[in-house]
């Protein structure tokens, strides 16, 4: 199989087959039972007379969630014995499969997301007996700690290997925080097309703020300004009634530099951009020649928790400043 999700569409798809328990068992003994089992795991039920969860059933549970999510994803089929593969089905079997749903999403932090089940019966649909599929996909957001108050996996990572799962390695770990998604901050520049306030003259606002590229959302965020003459910030801020995007910091006397920061309250989401002050630059078309209007220029340096520290130079060109005038012909 490509993927762990198209393993478990198909051991579900003989749901719908009149031989639904025989071809569950054909397929598994004959096809997965010969092949490396990173995808599949098999599972007995402590005790298949009775849908409750004993604990054996819940350790098994937590090993399956933690260490298919940490590795590449699978398949927990219950009611099959591991080695033999003979088959075990469990009593009640809808019961039996809600429960380990709703324990599922519990078991872990983070929460794994995207696990899904289903059950085959094993003769007859009205026994309510079969053989439960939990399907366990790869997650975005490793590593996953088991938080089940049981000893063998409590606060313990799991990652998938062979035919087992095994407690994860410091150097594993260190792995899968690496793959986790992280916010991606760049300097947004926002030019706003202009009309003529009087005579030739323009008022050209720039809004800076911070763009999220990344996948994962800023929390904390910093940005620090230092915009070259002859342009400034403009001390009323973005709405001209003193307000900032983020809370101004304080700089020593001397210094060109402008910072703003937040605690971890303020979070910028994937995809979004926090818009923080804004600079206006004044054209008077009568009076100056395009090649005159000076370049603009800042210097910042982006910030938020858990990332790095970015500095950077931004520079609009005079030209293209200019280009924003709608002048009167």
């Amino acid at each position: 199989m490509d993927s762990a999700k198209e393993l478990f569409d198909k051991l579900r798809s003989f749901k719908a087959d009149l031989q639904a328990p025989q071809q569950l068992l054909n397929y598994c003994t004959q096809v997965l039972g010969s092949i490396e089992r990173l995808h599949i795991d098999f599972k007995e039920k402590h005790d298949r007379r009775d849908a409750k969860l004993a604990d054996d059933d819940r350790k098994n549970l937590a090993k399956g969630v933690s260490g298919f999510a940490n590795s590449s994803g699978g398949v927990i089929v219950w009611g099959l014995k591991d080695k033999s593969l003979s088959p075990k089905p469990i009593a009640e079997v809808p019961i039996f499969v809600s429960s380990l749903l709703q324990l599922a999403s519990q078991i872990t932090d983070p929460i794994v997301p995207g696990i899904d089940g289903d059950w085959i019966p094993s003769v007859t649909q009205k026994d309510q007996g079969g053989f439960v599929l939990i399907f366990v996909p790869e997650s975005p957001l490793p590593p996953h700690r088991v938080i089940l108050n049981q000893d063998e996996v409590k606060q313990h990572y799991f990652v998938r290997t062979g035919d087992s799962f095994v407690v994860a390695s410091h150097t594993m770990l260190e792995d899968m925080f690496g793959r986790r998604p992280k916010p991606q901050l760049l300097l947004s520049t926002r030019v706003i097309q202009s009309a003529e306030q009087s005579s030739g003259k323009y008022q050209i606002p720039i809004i800076l703020g911070i763009e999220n590229k990344g996948r994962a959302s800023a929390k904390a965020p910093f940005l620090s300004l230092n915009v070259h003459p002859p342009y400034q910030i403009n001390p009323y801020g973005i709405d001209g009634n003193g307000h900032f995007g983020l809370p101004q910091l304080t700089v020593s006397m001397d210094s060109t530099e402008k910072r703003y920061g937040a605690s971890s309250d303020v979070v910028i989401h994937a995809s979004m951009i926090h818009e923080v002050a804004r600079v206006n630059v004044l054209i008077n078309v009568k009076d100056q020649k395009q090649s005159e209007i000076a370049d603009f220029v800042v210097d910042y340096k982006i910030a938020a928790e858990c990332t790095q520290l970015v500095e950077d130079q931004k520079v609009i060109p005079g030209s293209q400043l200019w280009q924003y005038t709608k002048r009167r012909t």
